[in-house]
């Protein structure tokens, strides 16, 4: 009997569960090995649709709510529509709201109701156990997003997750939703729509402006420096780009404080966090999104990983590649240094990138201050290849710039 292939199964899982990578190993023999045609391609199937019932009784939950809390993850951030719909989810219940990293951008950075991407800062604790409900829609709430193993809250729960894994874990949701995250939001917001009624006037925005502020200063004071670089980036990158970071602390600054639009435009290692990511993903981003505009972020660590693909220049990619390169793994000194452990094996002794990059035949920039680094940016971005762009701690002139970085 003739079996499907297991691709159908991959794309089928894609639709229908939790989207991660497939890993599909195939033998040296079969890979040399005559093929039969390939079967017709199987019907897309329908994602999970959530129930009527359980829309209702989350709709009633809301609108009870005096101080509702949403937290929306990244399966709520898939689709076209996805945007608009949790847009609309908090002007129609007057929730306040966190994203996840996998969520940045799906709500405005400055919108009054959103406190950010800040959900590991340890003021959103007390944020999170102020609520009277917390509806969590499509996140794992995992690890790498709270830093700390409970969420923090003292109300009920509502968790939408197409995982049924994610509704049985730690956090007990009350209210366990099997449903995509993306089409119950849209249900949900339907709903109060049809009603004419609005939810929630427990939060006040300029409370949570003061406190997104906050947020942001811990950020910057943890690791000083790179928000006034990711500010001068913030200024002239397109709306629509998308970033593909490493680990390094730039990025760990990014993925809290850049104001992102819209979602989907910030892809890093999270969880694993695994060096020399960042170049390759955003070589393979640029081939997909063609003339969208696509960053890659690197630590100088990192960018040792993988810095020999020359794929970007053999295609031509308008790609610039910014390097942050302090000389060292500030991140790992940092954490030594806080466990009281004398630094080892952290000062790097790196090549001048620059002449690296131009062996390669890329073009490659070391700007002197940040109006400098605007300008090269939009020039990699209009280039007829990859731009090498080499930003060290003396672009910010001194002071901070010592502390900076990974």
């Amino acid at each position: 009997m003739r079996r499907r292939p297991i691709s159908d199964r991959a794309f089928l899982e894609f639709a229908t569960k939790r989207p991660r990578p497939k890993h599909i190993q195939v033998s040296i023999g079969t890979l040399g090995a005559l093929a039969a045609s390939a079967p017709a391609q199987l019907a897309a199937p329908e994602a999970v649709e959530p129930s009527q019932a359980a829309v209702s009784q989350v709709f009633t939950a809301l609108k009870a709510a005096k101080r509702p809390l949403i937290i929306f993850g990244g399966g709520a951030a898939r689709g076209a529509q996805a945007a608009a719909t949790a847009r609309l989810l908090l002007d129609m219940t007057g929730a306040a709201c966190f994203t996840t990293y996998a969520a940045n951008g799906l709500i405005p950075a400055d919108h009054r109701l959103n406190f950010g991407a800040c959900l590991g800062r340890g003021g959103a604790i007390d944020v999170i156990a102020s609520a009277d409900l917390v509806v969590v829609l499509g996140s794992e709430l995992a690890e790498v997003d709270l830093w700390r193993d409970r969420l923090g809250h003292t109300a009920p729960m509502v968790r939408v997750d197409l995982d049924p894994l994610v509704l049985a874990d730690r956090h007990r949701a009350e209210m366990p939703v099997h449903a995509d995250a993306t089409l119950f939001a849209a249900a949900l917001a339907a709903a109060f729509a049809a009603s004419g009624t609005k939810a929630g006037a427990g939060w006040d925005a300029g409370e949570i402006k003061r406190l997104r502020a906050a947020f942001h200063r811990e950020v910057e004071s943890e690791r000083p420096g790179n928000a006034a670089i990711l500010k001068a980036l913030e200024q002239v990158l397109p709306a629509e780009t998308t970033i593909f970071s490493d680990m390094t602390q730039f990025a760990y600054v990014g993925k809290e404080v850049y104001a992102l639009t819209q979602p989907n435009r910030w892809h890093h290692p999270t969880g694993f966090g695994t060096l020399g990511y960042g170049l390759p993903a955003a070589i393979g981003g640029k081939i997909g999104l063609g003339d969208a505009p696509v960053v890659a972020i690197a630590g100088d660590y990192g960018f040792h990983y993988t810095m020999q693909e020359g794929v970007a220049v053999e295609l031509g990619l308008s790609l610039p590649i910014i390097l942050w390169d302090n000389g060292k793994l500030k991140e790992i000194e940092d954490s030594m240094r806080n466990a009281q452990i004398a630094p080892n094996a952290v000062v790097a002794r790196n090549p001048d990138f620059c002449k690296l990059a131009e062996a390669f035949g890329a073009r490659a920039t070391r700007p002197a201050d940040l109006a400098a680094l605007q300008v090269d940016v939009q020039a990699a971005l209009k280039a007829d290849g990859p731009t090498l762009i080499q930003v060290t701690p003396a672009i910010l002139g001194g002071g901070a710039a010592g502390a900076a970085g990974e």
